[in-house]
């Protein structure tokens, strides 16, 4: 039963690390930081938020390795799909962002299909 700890970890982490590239590069100017590979290069060594995203998706990679290790990959992978729900109310409720009715249906088909999935461990 503590590889659900580690699946929570990894989707957290993968959740959190998302919010915090997108803190990272939502300033004026950031955008055109992409135009080139050295300019991305330099968006990222300069910016502590996206240099920060890309610690916890470290993090939720180790903790993802773990669960493989302890499940089947047939089993453990689409709890995965909780990064798109999680994202999006965090989009929706801290970022602000507009989430139309269609997403959210969307996000509810994913809901439904991981405990299908879960459902099939019992």
């Amino acid at each position: 039963m503590h590889y659900w700890w580690l699946i929570l970890l990894s989707v957290a982490t993968g959740v959190a690390g998302q919010t915090v590239l997108k803190l990272g590069v939502s300033h004026p100017g950031a955008s055109d930081a992409t135009a080139n590979l050295f300019s991305l290069i330099t968006l990222i060594t300069r910016s502590p938020l996206v240099l920060l995203g890309l610690l916890l998706y470290g993090i939720g990679a180790l903790a993802w390795i773990a669960v493989l290790a302890r499940l089947d990959l047939s089993l453990a992978y689409p709890f995965l799909a909780l990064n798109f729900v999680l994202v999006t109310l965090v989009s929706r409720l801290i970022l602000g962002e507009t989430v139309p009715a269609m997403r959210w249906m969307g996000i509810l088909v994913i809901v439904s299909g991981i405990l299908l999935v879960a459902r099939s461990n019992s």
